[in-house]
């Protein structure tokens, strides 16, 4: 007996020390939990490699594999990327039949092996980074490496079957893809539900001009040791190597979110990675990248650009391109014209290819063509492309002359607008240059050369003047180092493209406190006080106006600002105000978004800023809605906005409603509980009565608050004002207010409707929109919130209701 328990203390012993520090194995029926992710990992038995469960944001995880002895812990593998779990409760197992599971708070299963192989004993992680199920015998019956995200590491096979799809910003699939073609040619290619198009290798060159074989029966690639890609594909014995090229590096080949393929190289001294090579050396030739009708070009960085006759669709986001600003339609060739853009392509989307004609042919037949929104010719050989669609836009002088003519009103004065060009010589990679001065050589002063010798002094002069040229030119260099290449240089030494591409797809970046200090002529426009601070107009130096929301206590704001960056950056909604990014330098916290010209619905609203007419009023409900809907159901994460009322609903110039202040919202959990959100407070009148009573926060709550907001809007008046009733007693009071309501819409009542909606509308409203929502507005006033409606159930409503309004 002493015997059996001294060996089952041994074991315990044992089993605490497995816990205690990282191992490579997950034995059979043991788990790996959510709450102990920082200890409870795998690592690959040389420290390279760790797996378990990482933090990507407030209370969200994925369970990924990454580089131990990184400083940014470069991601190579997850298994439910786009699918994070909760902080609480998620644990990944090994379980009895041999399926490595990943299970969400609740139970749910968000992934799993689903392999049918015989009887895995144990999980590894091996020093390769290849995550593997192993059998009794030792054999691998199923790996990561079958499965890859958007990194490919040394040594894994790159097959005909086997992808790597690009990470986005909000950390889900993108629309890039790296694999072989259908044509057996490893290949990037952009995918998109209406767009589908390779765009490296250069698509304008035939295979063997790409150093490509066709129609290889053989797909395979690999990532050796020392940084060369081999493929099947690649003829003469061509081969993709490093700049670094050589054994003992730590590798990783990414494709980014903006659609290139990088090798990156581990910086052993300071841990840090640098690019090696890259796939595409000018980023205007990736497809997508300026969106619908964007145009890229070099100035002398990347940039994209709408044409004359279209504007940005969402500022700072150029994925979503560009949208008309005149009248495209079909009405006669009187009325039309084209728009000449010297060295410019739509790539893709050709209604045909038609050789060897003049260019008033090819005008003809996009002119006659109702679908042809403008042409592509290139000069010398003739050939017009008439096009459908114009995306994949570029703009840069090419072997081959392109002009590209755009289908644009006659009435049109196209002399007011830029046109998108680059400023740039040649199509040649952009290498990091420390001056611009040119090669060429320079007559400085023309007939100079020409002067008899006996006007040496000029010489004097002309010696003078290079010499002082040289000082100023050793000075800019100094300082063009100090302020710009350092930093550069530090990170990446490939190209000043890189650096134009973060911005061009970058739609929230940090701000300085001087840059802010400048566009509020220092915080001298004060618009009002929020929940978490003070609010002032701006003027960008790009001519926008925005909201510099200045968080005030730091000391307490501090952990509030990072909640709300959290949020912030991963929303995109016509009905959310739009942020443009943050400041957060020493005790400065600011947040920067757009400006609304009306101002807030309650100043529209209660303080007769505007008369608002029934059709905006109902506009602004079903705004609000959609809002709402896309944070508790569309987003990445799940955000309820916690303080929903009309001084936090803004309204642009065509008064759309636009929601802000996310000061208290948080990202819950779909149980319904979450620790953080406890210090955050609503407004009385506006908050759920769950919420006094402490019970658990849901999206319910938001639905409360716009419920209030429903009855504000018909009533034009404040809800205090509707119950008159104490701040305590508010609840109380409109808990009868409701049952009133209630009561009058089911006697069917008309006289008593007019009497409560705005008085200062003069009857003119819509009566069974209005009713519908009095209606909807009771039904998201109820007591049990399980009986109120989701926000998208309440969108649907409105829909319905706005249709049968309108017949």
């Amino acid at each position: 007996m002493a015997t059996v328990l001294s060996a089952l203390a041994l074991l315990s012993m044992l089993a605490l020390a497995v816990g205690a520090a990282p191992h490579d194995t997950l034995p059979l029926k043991s788990s790996l939990v959510v709450e102990e992710y920082e200890t409870q990992i795998l690592q690959s038995s040389d420290g390279t490699f760790s797996c378990g469960f990482y933090y990507i944001y407030t209370n969200a995880f994925t369970f990924s594999i990454w580089y131990s002895n990184s400083v940014d812990k470069a991601v190579v593998w997850s298994a439910n990327r786009g699918s994070p779990v909760h902080s609480w409760g998620s644990a990944i197992t090994l379980r009895k039949d041999g399926n490595m599971v990943l299970t969400d708070y609740d139970g749910t299963v968000v992934w799993q092996t689903d392999g049918k192989f015989p009887y895995p004993q144990y999980a590894q992680l091996l020093d390769s980074g290849n995550l593997v199920l192993k059998n009794s015998s030792g054999d691998i019956v199923w790996q990561s490496f079958d499965s890859p995200t958007d990194t490919f590491l040394p040594m894994q096979h790159i097959v005909g079957t086997t992808k790597l799809v690009s990470t986005t910003r909000l950390l889900v699939p993108g629309h890039y893809i790296f694999r072989f073609s259908d044509q057996s040619i490893l290949s990037l290619i952009y995918d998109e539900t209406n767009v589908s198009s390779i765009y490296w290798p250069d698509p304008d060159y035939q295979y063997y001009e790409n150093y490509r074989n066709l129609y290889n029966s053989t797909r395979i690639a690999i990532l050796d040791d020392s940084g060369e890609l081999f493929s099947s594909d690649l003829a003469k014995n061509h081969v993709l190597d490093a700049s670094d090229r050589g054994t003992g590096i730590k590798r990783r080949l990414t494709l980014g979110y903006d659609g290139n393929l990088r090798l990156y190289s581990l910086n052993n001294s300071d841990r840090t990675w640098t690019v090696s090579w890259i796939a595409e050396s000018q980023p205007c030739m990736t497809h997508g990248l300026c969106g619908p009708y964007g145009i890229c070009h070099y100035s002398p960085r990347p940039t994209c650009s709408c044409p004359p006759g279209y504007k940005m669709i969402n500022p700072g986001n150029w994925t979503q391109g560009c949208m008309p600003t005149i009248d495209t339609s079909c009405d006669g060739e009187r009325n039309v014209t084209f728009l000449e853009l010297p060295n410019t392509d739509f790539w893709g989307s050709d209604q045909q290819r038609i050789e060897k004609v003049s260019l008033q042919v090819c005008w003809d037949i996009c002119i006659g063509d109702c679908t042809c929104k403008g042409f592509q010719y290139q000069e010398g050989n003739g050939t017009c492309y008439p096009k459908s669609l114009l995306f994949n836009g570029r703009s840069f002088p090419t072997p081959t002359v392109r002009t590209m003519y755009i289908k644009l009103p006659s009435s049109l004065d196209t002399s007011k607008f830029p046109v998108p060009r680059s400023n740039m010589l040649d199509s040649t990679p952009h290498h990091l240059e420390c001056d611009n001065v040119s090669a060429t050589p320079m007559e400085l002063f023309p007939g100079y050369w020409n002067k008899t010798s006996g006007e040496e002094p000029k010489w004097l002069y002309f010696y003078g003047f290079i010499g002082a040229f040289f000082v100023i030119e050793v000075f800019f260099f100094a300082f063009a180092w100090f302020f710009v290449l350092r930093k550069e240089l530090r990170s990446s030494q490939v190209w000043t493209a890189e650096e134009g591409y973060r911005a061009m797809t970058d739609h929230f970046r940090a701000f300085s406190y001087r840059e802010l200090v400048k566009a509020t002529e220092k915080f001298r426009h004060e618009l009002g006080w929020g929940s978490t601070g003070v609010a002032y107009k701006g003027i960008l130096d790009d001519g926008r106006a925005v909201v510099v929301k200045r968080l005030g206590n730091v000391r307490h704001s501090r952990e509030e600002f990072q909640d709300e960056l959290h949020v912030i950056a991963r929303i995109n909604h016509m009905n959310l105000a739009r942020i443009y990014g943050f400041c957060s330098e020493r005790s400065h916290r600011m947040l920067v978004f757009e400006y609304a010209e009306n101002g807030s619905l309650a100043n529209v609203l209660f303080k007769n800023k505007i008369s608002l007419k029934w059709e905006q009023r109902f506009n602004i409900a079903l705004g609000v809605a959609k809002g709402l809907a896309y944070l508790h159901h569309e987003c990445l994460e799940w955000i309820i906005h916690c303080n929903l009322k009309p001084e936090n609903i803004l309204l642009d110039q065509d008064l759309e409603p636009k929601i802000t202040d996310f000061g208290l919202a948080k990202l819950l959990s779909r149980s319904g509980s979450n620790q953080n959100v406890s210090r955050a407070r609503g407004t009385v009148g506006y908050i759920a009565p769950e919420w006094i009573s402490s019970l658990p926060i849901t999206a319910k709550i938001d639905v409360y608050s716009y419920g209030v907001v429903l009855l504000e809007l018909v009533s034009g008046t404040r809800v205090f004002d509707l119950v008159k009733g104490e701040d305590e007693k508010v609840h109380v009071m409109l808990k009868k207010f409701v049952k009133m309501l209630s009561y009058r819409l089911n006697r069917e009542e008309p006289l008593w409707l007019a009497e409560f909606v705005d008085f200062r509308l003069g009857g003119e409203f819509n009566y069974s929109q209005a009713k519908a929502l009095i209606k909807l507005a009771v039904s998201c006033l109820e007591e049990e919130r399980k009986k109120r409606p989701t926000m998208e159930s309440v969108v649907e409503s409105l829909l319905s209701v706005d249709v049968a309004g309108n017949l």
